[in-house]
């Protein structure tokens, strides 16, 4: 097993820690970066989607009215940007695509080790690692800069 999967199989709840009360949503995010796990250590095999039920039912007479929970929240301050330890591009607690970052974003980086401040290394939710550099006038910081 990878150290990124073991990673995140390490970030589960156990069971004796309330399983029962891990929210769906932080499931739901879970199993998106274990997704982008497998995509980064096995290369892509096709889009598979995770959401919530109520997303799958959209659009059916019994779908509730509320949003699914993988919708965006309505935010009321600048979204903070930032690559978790794992390596994940993560804004609100939830996987990002490296085309939602805006103009002049600051990104920043929470990995230590050889990873930290190589922007190919970075996975990207749908992507993985995209070997790619930053959009425009996006940086990439050390999390101790952060003032």
């Amino acid at each position: 097993m990878t150290k990124l999967i073991a990673a995140l199989i390490a970030k589960l709840p156990a069971a004796a820690d309330g399983a029962g009360q891990w929210r769906q949503e932080d499931r739901i995010t879970w199993l998106q970066m274990m997704a982008m796990a497998f995509d980064a250590v096995y290369g892509r095999c096709g889009a598979i989607g995770i959401a919530a039920a109520e997303a799958a039912r959209a659009g059916s007479p019994s779908a509730p009215s509320s949003p699914p929970a993988t919708a965006e929240p309505a935010l009321q301050h600048p979204r903070r940007f930032y690559v978790d330890p794992d390596g994940f591009a993560m804004s609100e607690g939830r996987p990002v695509g490296i085309e939602e970052l805006p103009a002049n974003a600051v990104l920043w980086d929470e990995r230590r080790g050889i990873d930290r401040g190589d922007p190919a290394a970075i996975l990207w939710r749908d992507v993985g690692a995209s070997r790619q550099s930053l959009p425009p006038g996006v940086s990439l910081r050390a999390v101790h800069e952060q003032e």
